[in-house]
């Protein structure tokens, strides 16, 4: 366990009237820009009411919206306290498909974001993935090809390998933000390519074990141009298929 953190020159005193709430959204910003990190602990009650300069209640009740942002825990005991803690990327894919939903994005407009962001994500895998990720590319892209080539397996566990697949190319693109939105954007990808169940035949599996093969020989050539069109057709395809059948 970490010790308690100098905070002094990180907040600011805040307004009363909605102390709570500017104590959370400090602490926030805190965390996102890395003065806080993961596993730090924060000040006793006590000790951040005094900061602030507000009641003990108020910074209680700035902790709980926290608590229910899943951004800090409170522990009990003698090694507990309010600790910083790593934010999920399932708890980040719940508010950005919240944020689409409450923006009405359409299946279209998710399916041009997803062509635009794998295809250059691809692009920058095939000249940066290091040999153990292009042994994990085609581990996975033999395991789909294997398991699609009888249809008794389901296809919910294709779409579990085709998301494992898609997730070791963003590791492979060395790119911190892009493996973060690939993660946090996991259970959308998911209910789209799940919706996809509809339209499965023997010859759409065949198809998706192709284009995963192609991607991964074009990754592993780091032949980045035909990297990005393999993703762009893989992604496209997909596209097609869940627009189609939403």
């Amino acid at each position: 366990m970490k010790d308690k953190v100098n905070l002094g020159g990180i907040f600011n005193k805040v307004q009363p009237v909605r102390g709570f709430e500017d104590i959370a959204m400090q602490i926030q910003e805190a965390i996102y820009s890395g003065q806080l990190k993961s596993g730090d602990r924060l000040p006793s009650e006590r000790d951040l009411a005094e900061m602030f300069q507000v009641s003990r209640s108020t910074v209680r009740e700035a902790i709980r919206v926290l608590e229910a942002e899943k951004m800090v825990e409170v522990r009990r005991g003698v090694k507990g306290g309010i600790i910083i803690v790593e934010p999920k990327p399932e708890q980040v894919g719940r508010s950005i498909e919240a944020l689409i939903r409450f923006r009405g994005a359409t299946a279209e407009e998710l399916g041009e974001f997803r062509t635009d962001f794998e295809s250059q994500t691809a692009y920058l895998a095939a000249k940066r993935a290091t040999q153990e990720q292009l042994d994990r590319l085609q581990e996975i892209t033999n395991l789909f090809r294997d398991e699609s080539s009888t249809f008794d397996t389901p296809w919910s566990k294709l779409v579990e390998y085709d998301l494992m697949f898609h997730e070791e190319v963003a590791n492979a693109s060395h790119n911190k933000i892009r493996v973060a939105i690939m993660m946090a954007t996991h259970g959308i990808l998911q209910k789209s390519s799940l919706s996809i169940e509809k339209v499965d035949t023997r010859e759409w599996r065949m198809q998706q074990a192709i284009d995963l093969q192609n991607i991964t020989d074009a990754i592993t050539k780091r032949d980045q141009e035909k990297a990005r069109k393999a993703m762009e057709d893989h992604v496209g395809r997909n596209v097609d298929k869940y627009t189609d059948h939403d």
